[in-house]
Parts: structure tokens; C-alpha cells; sequence
């Protein structure tokens, strides 16, 4: 009878061994995590310990391997998630917007080195793009991060009406504030901001002709008596140079307006020689 208990009781133990492994398994399994081996050797080594003890083995050591288990979401250790990055593609690294109420020249650099070019009359702008490489765009960078814009917070009103052009100039280079500047296009400029604006135009000249666009001829050489058309569309005589022969002056045919263009410019205003006196 004794030899039948014992046999018993070692059927009973095997049962309850078997019953703390399953236990653990399925407790691990349920952490997503491997199955604890550390409670299946406390509980194989129990043949003198009761099935409760290696029960209460197995479910201590669940919990503890679970509480190191990733959480859906979590991007660490501590479980934060990062800020979302704004792409490359889209931000605008610098833009320059200027509009008057019949025309408009937009310069956007994007992070990604991508320059966009919108010119025409409001809502039938032509469009171009342009590629900086890394070096490049780099150089750009560094340029347009050595100017000092502290001087441009205040700027003075200029010469103001419909057809004189208003300008949107914004700067968010990276690691630095967003900047955002308003003013006229012939307003008297802080040095650093004339600069930034230079940059811009300088970025324009890089995109590609725009499919159907007027421009001035190839190496255009302006004359007294020469009618030009702006961007916006208004008609302007060229009346005089300066002394050194860099800038040209020219008034307006539909706008009491008296403009001062540097030549090199010349072809960033005018789109477009309308007649030229013989």
C-alpha cells in the first residue's frame, strides 16, 4: 500500500511539474517574449518543493521578463515617441515673393536643393525648377547664414500703390529661427537683407527658360529710347545711364514712376524690348 501512495503521489507530482511548465509558457507567450527558462529549472528542481511553490516561481518570473517588453509605438527605452520631421522636399529653406497687382516672381529653395521659379501675371504664372548639388547648396547655405538681418526688424516705407510691387521675403535655415520680412520692391534695404534678396535672384537665374515666356533678347544692350515691359506689365522708356554706365534709368509710360535698374539686373524686371527708336 505504501509503494501504491508513493507511486501516487509521484503521478501527482509529475502532474503538477507539467502544469507549472505549461503555466510558464503560456505566460511567456502572452508577454511575446521566449519562455522563461529560469522558472521551468526552479521548477524541474522541485521535486521536493509542492506544486504551489513553482506555480508561485512561474508567475513571478513572467511578469518580470513581460515588464522589459516593447510597447507598439515606443521609439527608446523610455518609451517616447520622436517628433515627426518635416521632409526636405518641402521645406522652404528661402522664398521670395513679390506681387503687384499685375504680376508676380516667386524664388522658393527647398531643404532637398530643389529651386522653384513661378513668374507671370497673377494666377497664370509659368513655372520652372532647378537642382542645387550638395556642395552647392551647402555654399548657399553658409552664404545666406553669414548675414546679419538684426538691423531689418524695422524697416522704412518706401515708395507705395497698386503697381509697385510688395515682397514676402522668408528664411528658415536649419537649426535656426523662421524669419519672415515685408516690403517694397524698391524700398531702401538693410545691407544683410539686400543680400539675402541678391541670393534669391541669383537662385532664379538658375532655373531653366519657362516654356512660353517673354524675356528680354539674348545679351541685351539697352538704348535711350528703348521701351521695355516689367514682369507686371507696365511699359517703361530708358531716359538715361548713370556716369559709371551700370545702371540704367527709366521712366513710365502708364505711371508717373522713375526707376534705377543696375544692368545686370535688367533682365530679372523686364521681360520683353516693346520698341526701340532707330
Amino acid at each position: 500500500m505504501r509503494s501504491l501512495a508513493k507511486g501516487n503521489w509521484a503521478l501527482g507530482a509529475f502532474a503538477a511539474l507539467g502544469t507549472v511548465i505549461a503555466a510558464g509558457l503560456g505566460a511567456a507567450v502572452a508577454g511575446g517574449v521566449p519562455a522563461s527558462t529560469s522558472a521551468i529549472a526552479t521548477a524541474a528542481a522541485g521535486t521536493a518543493a509542492t506544486a504551489g511553490e513553482a506555480v508561485t516561481a512561474a508567475q513571478a518570473a513572467a511578469p518580470a521578463r513581460s515588464a522589459t517588453a516593447s510597447v507598439p509605438g515606443d521609439s527608446g527605452p523610455l518609451g517616447s515617441a520622436g517628433a515627426p520631421e518635416v521632409s526636405e522636399r518641402s521645406l522652404e529653406v528661402l522664398r521670395l515673393d513679390c506681387a503687384s497687382r499685375l504680376g508676380r516672381r516667386e524664388v522658393t529653395l527647398f531643404g532637398n536643393g530643389t529651386i522653384r521659379l513661378r513668374d507671370g501675371p497673377i494666377g497664370k504664372e509659368w513655372m520652372g525648377l532647378a537642382e542645387l548639388g550638395p556642395d552647392e547648396l551647402q555654399g548657399i547655405l553658409r552664404r545666406l547664414a553669414a548675414e546679419d538681418l538684426s538691423e531689418a526688424s524695422h524697416l522704412p516705407q518706401g515708395v507705395v500703390g497698386d503697381w509697385v510691387e510688395k515682397c514676402d521675403l522668408v528664411l528658415e535655415l536649419p537649426g535656426r529661427k523662421r524669419q519672415r520680412f515685408f516690403y517694397g520692391r524698391y524700398d531702401t534695404l538693410p545691407l544683410g537683407l539686400f543680400q539675402v534678396q541678391r541670393i534669391a535672384e541669383e537662385l532664379g537665374r538658375k532655373v531653366a527658360v519657362l516654356g512660353d515666356a517673354e524675356q528680354l533678347p539674348q545679351h541685351y544692350e539697352p538704348r535711350l529710347g528703348d521701351v521695355l515691359k516689367r514682369t507686371d506689365g507696365m511699359r517703361f522708356r530708358v531716359v538715361n545711364f548713370t556716369s559709371d554706365r551700370k545702371g540704367v534709368e527709366l521712366d513710365g509710360l502708364e505711371e508717373p514712376l522713375h526707376l534705377l535698374v543696375l544692368k545686370e539686373q535688367m533682365h530679372l524686371e523686364f521681360v520683353a524690348l516693346v520698341s526701340r527708336e532707330r
